[in-house]
């Protein structure tokens, strides 16, 4: 088992106790995957790579509170995840939000996790437009309650705090630490920034190769990409 990059890299006796315990770490990453595309595997890889993560759970928003409806069905984004990661051991499908007729938020499925599995250290896995943006979102400051939160950033990009609301640059203040080694002094509640190696990907972009019969090539899975031709999906309609 993999265990978070410092307590792998400790051997200080006098450590602190949550430093020392073999505490599993694994990662969250949510969003509409709508279709997953090497962009989504590869941050999820660059984070787990840098983090020591145990692995990583991708979890399709169901029903979506903050933007519209997923142009695919629940099923057919969770097959086609399911196809994404079927050789990637360390990537796991989560079903639940979707499962679900309630409206998908990040606590309530944290809160779920978090009483399911109450000795993982979860690491909240979010891009820089969603971190900007999470004073919208219900009860965000309880999530660090739950889970450290991992803003991905590109190389080379300016990550400028200034941009944040007031409220989440207070916590940013209180809670960024600079390098993964300080997320192991606790099981949850700071802020981490890394720099994720991903293609410049969306799934906006995916959908319109994909009406236009374009070759999408390697920026899907062969698997998905079959999906997606055998079903029909994203023939037709607005896609946004």
């Amino acid at each position: 088992m993999a265990m978070c990059a410092a307590r792998a890299a400790s051997s200080d006796k006098t450590a602190p106790r949550a430093r020392a315990a073999a505490v599993r770490c694994i990662g969250i990453m949510g969003g509409m995957f709508d279709p997953v595309h090497l962009g989504h595997v590869q941050s999820a890889a660059s984070v787990r790579e840098q983090l020591a993560l145990d692995s990583v759970l991708l979890i399709p928003c169901g029903n979506p509170v903050h933007r519209g409806k997923a142009f695919a069905a629940a099923d057919d984004r969770c097959a086609m995840l399911e196809l994404a990661v079927a050789q990637q051991p360390w990537l796991q499908l989560d079903r639940r939000e979707c499962r679900s007729a309630a409206p998908s938020y990040t606590i309530d499925t944290l809160t779920a996790l978090h009483a399911e599995q109450p000795d993982v250290s979860w690491h909240l896995l979010l891009g820089v437009d969603a971190f900007l943006t999470l004073t919208n979102w219900k009860q965000w400051q309880q999530l660090f309650a739950l889970a450290h939160l991992i803003v991905m950033t590109r190389p080379g990009y300016h990550f400028n705090p200034a941009l944040l609301p007031f409220e989440l640059l207070a916590e940013w203040e209180e809670r960024r630490v600079t390098d993964a080694a300080a997320l192991a002094q606790t099981r949850q509640g700071s802020i981490l920034c890394v720099d994720v190696q991903s293609a410049d990907l969306s799934s906006t972009r995916v959908r319109h190769l994909l009406k236009t019969a374009a070759d999408p090539g390697s920026i899907l899975h062969p698997a998905v990409t079959a999906h997606i031709r055998r079903r029909g999906l994203y023939q037709s309609g607005e896609l946004a």
